[in-house]
């Protein structure tokens, strides 16, 4: 049965109108984690309340509560978005795996550099919300792909795990993140670069 076309006229506005009210929920949580960044930098993740986020964004509490039922989901959005520029950069890229590895891992180490205060205040809002333990690291599934292409181009050795490979890798980032924030002293991309060269000299085949 074919539709009228005030049918697929309906329809198509429908749509229209399900499209633009993504595209506003997409901005508003947007706004409501660039006033949560900006706020923690001024104040520390501790001292900022959601209430705080939503007048900074120009929302309700509702509305902020809505996009973020805790606080502690703005920094889980940090390190999943960091991580997503990092693995579309690693997807692109050519040559061998590891060095695809390594670049992955540097771009975040650099990412979180850049912007040192930031990312102090949402390592200690992801930390405090005890989310090392609760979540599983994203890397294990950026990486696994990596490391098994490499077993197939004969680039990893074959009977390296990539399972505990990968969490090798992540507890090395996650570890020297930690230390930085900690200590200030040292460049994060140059500690992570440390433990990250011994494991893939470890897994890469000799020659």
């Amino acid at each position: 049965m074919r539709h009228t076309s005030h049918e697929d006229e309906a329809m198509t506005g429908a749509a229209a109108q399900q499209q633009a009210g993504g595209r506003r929920a997409l901005a508003t949580r947007d706004r409501l984690y660039a006033a949560a960044a900006a706020l923690f930098v001024e104040r520390g993740y501790e001292a900022t309340s959601m209430a705080d986020i939503a007048e900074r964004a120009g929302t309700s509490r509702r509305t902020a509560f809505n996009h973020f039922p805790s606080k502690s989901d703005i920094p889980m959005l940090w390190t999943r978005r960091i991580a997503d520029i990092a693995v579309a950069q690693a997807a692109d890229a050519t040559g061998e795996v590891l060095e695809r590895v390594r670049a992955y891992l540097h771009l975040i180490s650099e990412m979180v550099q850049a912007e040192p205060e930031l990312s102090r205040q949402m390592m200690l809002g992801w930390t405090s919300a005890v989310g090392p333990i609760r979540y599983e690291s994203q890397l294990l599934t950026d990486l696994a792909p990596l490391l098994h292409e490499g077993r197939v181009r004969g680039e990893v050795k074959p009977d390296i795990d990539v399972d505990v490979t990968t969490r090798v890798l992540s507890d090395t980032l996650m570890g020297a993140t930690l230390r930085w924030v900690r200590e200030r002293d040292r460049l994060l991309q140059d500690m992570v670069g440390e433990g990250v060269e011994l494991i893939l000299t470890a897994v890469r085949p000799r020659s």
